[in-house]
């Protein structure tokens, strides 16, 4: 596909020449237009094979380019390919309902982009490029331009989000200030400032709300600003040795996941070098295809039971498998389906959660040290140290776990909570990686090293991989993340339990 004309369409000139630089880097002849009036002018004399267009385009915006581009029958045959945003509730509907042939969410990852428009050509070509294959290892633009085009977007982003503070004081306007951070969303992914993409994504979500919530629009912005004025603190930490370990090199069957989700799991594999092959879940996997793959990645959703990827006396049984979807899709499956679960990702997962829990799949595959079993007290009626020193955590957890017949034991610093496991005994503990006198990690190490017979289950921080990856070497069962989800607590806490 060398050669092959394509036209970027994007108001933001460092967009522009970044996204222009990589794709002529894949071998393709790369024109730019910066609004989509003047994109339509260049299609008058010019036919490129594919359109890459952000939505939010002044004036005529993305959506109704295309719709121009499609209605007209010497443009129709041109693939159009939006790029979205995760925080633009719909837009990704909105495209397809235009007539864009795919979209792609942003924050872009450099390494992703590539491949993801060889497969649109690939696929209007009729082709068949089912595995995703990694990108070369070289560097797609030259560093000294990288940097320059880095020290361009935090510049303007540092004095573009002084005024946005300025201005809360004073004719703020919501609508305009959007704009602006939904380019920050794009262009530093683009740069691999993905760390202050995700900051520049959870504004745009306030600033989309009505009413606005001014305070917290402030404290958003102001920790954006300072991720502005620290770029080391912007950008991603590499993955840790335990996940790349892990993950590296491997191959993942992705079964049945809506095409959002496939992207946004894409961009992690991509990170963690992972070859990812799609399947769809209404069809059995070909074994010769499923020989590849190392571990499986499975959509659950309503009415998909009756899947032969589901079926626990399947070849697929036997591999790692990680379950995506709903909690409550997730509660109704069979409990032998469940069984065939290794780990589950639910609801708002995230690409850094997803990394951990498909390292943790392979790594639970691999024999451990033998571990007491906790065993069932009263009338089978589970009991739950939680030890945590917030005292609204404590309260929902507590209320949590009584409405689904647990017993609780509550410890507000590690010290009270190392004394509860010694003498009440539970089946299992949650313990906040965060407190005073002892944290979690040094609770979980004196419980590890007095052999008692407790599941032990971390609470953490979404964004502290680090912290997960120390838990399970000190010898957590699991964690879960805050803000987490009550009922996934509950479903992670009995099949603790079970095990």
């Amino acid at each position: 596909m060398a050669g092959e004309p394509i036209l970027i369409v994007d108001d933001t000139p460092v967009n522009l020449k970044l996204t222009r630089i990589l794709l002529m880097n894949e071998g393709y002849a790369v024109r730019t237009a910066a609004s989509a009036e003047e994109a339509l002018d260049l299609l008058r004399a010019y036919h490129p094979r594919l359109i890459l267009a952000d939505i939010q385009l002044p004036g005529i915006d993305g959506l109704e380019m295309t719709r121009r581009i499609k209605q007209d029958e010497g443009t129709r045959d041109i693939a159009v390919v939006a790029l979205t945003a995760f925080a633009m509730k719909g837009d990704e509907q909105k495209a397809i309902d235009a007539g864009c042939d795919g979209y792609i969410t942003k924050p872009i990852d450099t390494r992703a982009l590539g491949g993801r428009i060889r497969q649109f050509l690939a696929h209007r070509a009729g082709s068949d490029a089912a595995a995703v294959d990694l990108p070369p290892g070289r560097e797609a633009i030259p560093d000294a331009e990288m940097q320059a085009l880095r020290r361009r977007f935090l510049h303007e982003g540092q004095e573009r989000a002084r005024q946005l503070l300025l201005d809360l004081d004073q004719g703020f306007n919501a609508n305009d200030a959007a704009r602006a951070v939904h380019q920050w969303v794009g262009t530093g992914g683009l740069l691999g400032y993905t760390a202050l993409a995700r900051l520049a994504y959870d504004v745009e979500v306030l600033l989309l709300e009505r009413p606005v919530d001014a305070a917290q629009v402030r404290e958003s912005i102001t920790h954006l600003l300072l991720a502005f004025n620290t770029p080391p603190e912007a950008l991603d930490a590499p993955l840790s040795s335990a996940i790349a370990q892990a993950l590296s090199g491997k191959c993942a069957a992705i079964v049945g996941l809506p095409s959002h989700e496939t992207q946004r799991l894409g961009v992690a594999l991509q990170r963690a070098r992972v070859r990812a092959i799609p399947f769809e879940l209404t069809s059995p996997a070909a074994p010769a295809a499923l020989a590849q793959c190392d571990l499986v990645v499975t959509y659950i959703r309503p009415g998909g039971q009756g899947s032969a990827w589901l079926d626990p006396s399947s070849n697929v049984a036997g591999l790692p498998t990680v379950f995506v979807g709903h909690h409550d899709d997730l509660a109704e499956l069979d409990p032998a389906v469940q069984g065939m679960a290794t780990e589950f990702l639910m609801d708002s997962w995230q690409p850094e959660e997803a990394l951990v829990r498909l390292s943790l799949a392979l790594t639970h595959c691999v024999p451990r040290p033998a571990r007491p079993a906790p065993t069932l007290a009263g009338a089978g009626r589970i009991r739950v140290l939680v030890a945590d020193d917030d005292s609204i955590v404590l309260a929902l957890v507590r209320t949590t776990l009584q409405n689904f017949g647990m017993e609780c034991h509550l410890a507000a610093d590690g010290p009270k909570a190392l004394d509860a496991a010694r003498s009440w005994r539970p089946q299992a503990a949650i313990l906040d990686v965060n407190m005073p006198g002892m944290d979690g990690y040094e609770v979980l190490a004196a419980i590890r090293a007095e052999n008692l017979p407790v599941r032990v289950m971390l609470l953490t921080a979404r964004q502290q991989e680090s912290d997960v990856i120390r838990g399970f070497t000190l010898g957590a069962d699991d964690y879960v993340v805050k803000p987490f989800s009550p009922l996934e607590l509950v479903a992670r806490l009995k099949r603790l339990t079970l095990r």
